[in-house]
């Protein structure tokens, strides 16, 4: 369901094309393992025609040797220029900085199948002198009908006077013919705020545009900006992220009906739950919805929830506290903890649910893959007096001591309304969805089984529609 590369390898940036109804993925393929596959990093090609079933046609734009500018074959973007296709990506070589030469540069490939790659050895665009000369990637280009030129956005960093975390634009370029481009000094969009802006995307829905882009220096985001050009200017909405920090380097594309947002769920060192977070994990996508006002929400694409089809009856165990059930309904709260067990869970699947709040206090969720006596678990967890939704881990480690959180996102709730709730889960990767609207993707790496159930502490909740599907 959600795919991972082979091996001890994980997926990184996920480049999308969409061509002949089907989705042409391409991906940076991180293998892991120096020893076995050397270094480097090429794009590999995963199609799918249903985001659920997909094929791998391994490494397409192969990685450089170690003394070539693109031993990474770091992000950038395909499009269809007359008969062939066009690939303009990041030549990445860290062994070229202590040579006093940039690490990354612009660099081009020419196809006319999307599996077979020509590179363009003619072809080269680095940072002027004015930029910082190693960030200098992830080109994204389309084309500006109000200039009637080819544009390209890039990652980059000025020379200037910013404190070292705030020297990040995103740049433009212009050109003629795809082969000759001329880079503009006003930065399409430099807010004084993140390091750099990785992986740019731009597109259009009605009458807004909206720039995405993902950060590593305030939250760990793919995050956007919208305005009605463009060109800008560009302004932040109230909640300017598509999920939390365990999903990056998210780009979109279309499928002619809907917008399709493909990022990855990042893992930890070593698969573990209490280790650091790493580059590179699992694809995952969410279809962007659009509000009236213009902001965006994700949604879990309709194919993906419903593949999940064979029901599996649920087995009420354990209960604790106040808990009250009305045919398949339950009502739990009061001072203190209140608890029902559902049942075990199976290795891969999901968990459909409506909650209804009674106010903004205390704190309620689901358990998931809890031990007998409760004693380990993970929880999904919200908190209205936050307007919060979180990821638990018990026992909690040492980086989720004192925060109580793994990840958590931004999900107002309406004391007295009804709330839709789906869950996903496929060995560690786990998808929460709340309303069509948040999006919460984590990971459950330590605890491969066990139980589900509902809970609510110091508050009044009502859970009904529970369904758990494989």
């Amino acid at each position: 369901m959600f795919y991972r590369a082979p091996g001890k390898a994980v997926c990184a940036d996920v480049i999308p094309f969409f061509e002949d109804g089907e989705f042409k993925l391409f991906y940076l393929r991180d293998y892991r393992d120096v020893a076995e596959h050397g270094e480097g990093c090429p794009w590999c090609l995963l199609t799918s025609k249903d985001l659920v079933c997909y094929k791998d046609e391994g490494p397409v734009l192969l990685r450089g040797k170690e003394d070539e500018q693109d031993l990474y074959v770091f992000t950038g973007c395909c499009i269809r220029h007359e008969d062939k296709y066009m690939i303009f990506y990041t030549g990445h070589n860290p062994h070229l900085r202590a040579k006093g030469m940039p690490e990354q540069k612009i660099l081009r490939a020419v196809s006319s199948d999307l599996v077979h790659w020509e590179k363009d050895k003619n072809f080269v665009f680095e940072a002027p002198d004015w930029l910082e000369m190693h960030d200098f990637r992830d080109p994204f280009v389309y084309f500006d009908e109000e200039k009637g030129k080819y544009a390209m956005l890039i990652a980059g960093r000025l020379k200037n006077g910013d404190p070292v975390f705030s020297k990040g634009v995103t740049l433009v370029a212009y050109s003629d013919d795809l082969a000759h481009w001329e880079l503009d000094k006003e930065p399409f969009f430099a807010p004084h705020a993140y390091f750099t802006h990785e992986c740019p995307d731009l597109f259009k829905m009605g009458d807004w545009w909206y720039l995405v882009f993902s950060e590593f220096t305030d939250k760990i985001v793919t995050t956007y900006r919208m305005s009605r050009s463009p060109h800008g200017p560009w302004v932040s909405p109230k909640v300017n992220n598509f999920d939390g920090h365990a999903f990056y380097a998210a780009k979109s594309v279309s499928d002619g009906a809907r917008r399709i947002l493909f990022g990855w769920n990042c893992i930890k060192d070593g698969e573990r739950d209490g280790a650091p977070w790493q580059w590179g994990g699992t694809v995952i996508p969410h279809e962007i919805v659009q509000e009236k006002d213009g902001t965006l929400w994700v949604k879990c694409p309709d194919e993906i929830a419903s593949s999940y089809a064979q029901p599996v009856p649920l087995a009420a165990g354990r209960t604790l506290g106040t808990v009250r059930e009305e045919n398949g309904s339950y009502l739990l709260g009061g001072e203190g903890k209140s608890l029902v067990m559902l049942g075990k869970m199976p290795e891969n699947g999901k968990i459909e649910m409506t909650f209804v709040p009674s106010d903004d206090c205390g704190d309620f969720g689901v358990y998931l893959r809890a031990d007998g006596g409760l004693d380990s678990f993970y929880a999904v967890k919200f908190e209205p007096r936050f307007n919060r939704l979180a990821m638990d881990i018990q026992p909690r480690q040492d980086n989720t001591r004192h925060t109580q959180v793994d990840v958590e996102r931004f999900c107002p709730l309406e004391a007295g309304k009804e709330n839709k709730l789906l869950i996903l889960f496929e060995g560690s990767v786990l998808e929460v969805y709340v309303n069509d609207r948040v999006a919460m993707s984590a990971r459950m790496f330590d605890r491969k089984e066990g139980d589900f159930g509902i809970f609510a502490h110091n508050t009044n909740v009502r859970f009904k529609d529970i369904k758990l599907y494989r």
